[in-house]
């Protein structure tokens, strides 16, 4: 069906009816699941163990997350094009604060406590802008009619595929260096049960649901844990005199370098990076010097250097989406081995789909509209960019924060209920509806 679709597009684009780009759009979101289902059964079938995820988890953002964010952003980016769609940088901010205040008004009306509103914020912030966009964007731009952009000259479907995965790439990248940043490092980080399972009444008591024992007492400043919870901070803090005990040794060992790493800026910058964010960092230079530029990058130079550095790095890339889906699929199958559900596991979920796939895009969506009808300027006039606008404002939690609660052991659980309900429950109908609400847009836009 999909070929004749195309096919019928080709001879007749306005014979497209919006059951078949609701076919369109159920077809792409669909091979997305069954991606999902492989992990899915690898770990129900224990082949796929919860360490085995982890372990995943980890090879795919130490090693083939950056060589996907290196060559996808370093070859497409350059600074006149950064100017030229300027308007991407300014949507995601617009975005990214509505969703967050979305996410607060919605933890407070839940009361949910700060690691809780934390993650709901994670949630609802970052959307998926690779694996599913992309799929659908590919699709979308060879079979939608009236997608083609009168400012660009002898414009086509390739030309509008490469626009939208254009406005895709930056945006994606825009949320990665926040995520694995501001959401790694902060929403999402490691934390104790102490803290995760602190909540504070009206009355400014402090609750501790588990392991622990409320002091009723305003005066009182101290909480107190039963025997494992003590044994643990002891074996953390043993564990810290003896990591302060390894670092003086290797600041013995290797003066210089241990004292550059010592520095203030030095020392902030370090703990701020990850792997995802050094390779936008290399992109960015690489992208920033055009000679070497083209000979990582540029095929019809037939370099040594793209024959084998540009093509095992590219390879190497193509493995993280697959792989994160994998992931996502096996997090779906709730094994004894992940941690037990927090106390407001089912408000979690619902703040978090509230504040992700509704709230913004009912807030969102007409400004948008208003924006394409209204401003003729820069890339509003684009169809392609209104379709990715579109999809970005509806689009389930990205699927690399399954990445993230794995790594730092916090709402593993929760996440899988939340990819759980976005992704197997929720995207089908979510996007088939704001693709045809995307294409009445653009007839009233014109």
């Amino acid at each position: 069906m999909g070929y004749s679709l195309s096919a019928l597009v080709s001879t007749n684009p306005s014979a497209l009816s919006y059951f078949d780009i609701s076919f369109l759009t159920f077809e792409a979101v669909l091979e997305v699941v069954i991606i999902c289902c492989a992990g899915f059964v690898a770990a129900k079938t224990g082949l796929l163990t919860t360490q085995g995820q982890k372990t995943l988890s980890s090879l795919n953002v130490d090693l083939f997350t950056p060589c996907l964010i290196f060559t996808k952003l370093a070859p497409n980016l350059s600074f006149s094009k950064l100017v030229e769609i300027i308007i991407i940088p300014i949507f995601y901010a617009v975005s990214t604060g509505v969703s967050y205040w979305s996410s607060r008004i919605v933890s407070k009306a839940l009361s949910l406590n700060s690691p809780e509103t934390d993650f709901v914020t994670a949630m609802a912030v970052f959307g998926n802008s690779n694996s599913l966009p992309v799929s659908l964007v590919l699709t979308l731009s060879y079979t939608l009619p009236d997608l083609l952009w009168d400012d660009v000259e002898d414009d086509n479907t390739d030309k509008v595929a490469g626009r939208g995965i254009l406005y895709l790439l930056i945006f994606q990248q825009l949320g990665q260096i926040l995520r694995w940043s501001w959401g790694f490092n902060t929403l999402l980080r490691k934390r104790s049960q102490l803290e995760l399972n602190t909540y504070h009444t009206k009355h400014g008591k402090i609750v501790l649901h588990e392991n622990c024992r409320l002091i009723d007492g305003e005066d009182e400043q101290f909480l107190y844990m039963d025997s494992n919870q003590q044994q643990e901070e002891q074996q953390t803090e043993t564990t810290r005199e003896i990591s302060l005990s390894e670092d003086e040794d290797n600041i013995n060992s290797k003066p210089l370098t241990a004292y550059i790493c010592q520095l203030p800026g030095v020392k902030q910058f370090l703990s701020f990076m990850n792997p995802p964010l050094y390779a936008m960092l290399v992109a960015i230079i690489v992208a920033s010097i055009p000679y070497l530029k083209n000979l990582i990058f540029d095929s019809e130079q037939n370099s040594i250097v793209y024959n084998t550095f540009t093509k095992a790095i590219t390879t190497l890339g193509g493995v993280s989406i697959p792989l994160i889906l994998i992931v996502l699929g096996s997090n779906l199958y709730l094994s004894n081995d992940i941690p037990p559900p927090s106390k407001h596991y089912n408000r979690i979920l619902f703040g978090s789909l509230l504040s992700r796939m509704i709230l913004p895009s009912a807030v969102l969506l007409p400004i948008i509209a208003l924006c394409v009808k209204y401003i003729k300027a820069s890339i509003l006039d684009d169809p392609i960019f209104l379709i990715v606008a579109f999809i970005l404002t509806v689009s389930p939690p990205a699927i690399q924060l399954s990445q993230i609660t794995q790594l730092n052991n916090v709402y593993q659980k929760e996440m899988s209920g939340v990819l759980f309900w976005g992704y197997v429950v929720l995207a089908v109908p979510t996007t088939i509806a704001i693709v045809v609400c995307s294409l009445k847009v653009l007839e009233w836009a014109k």
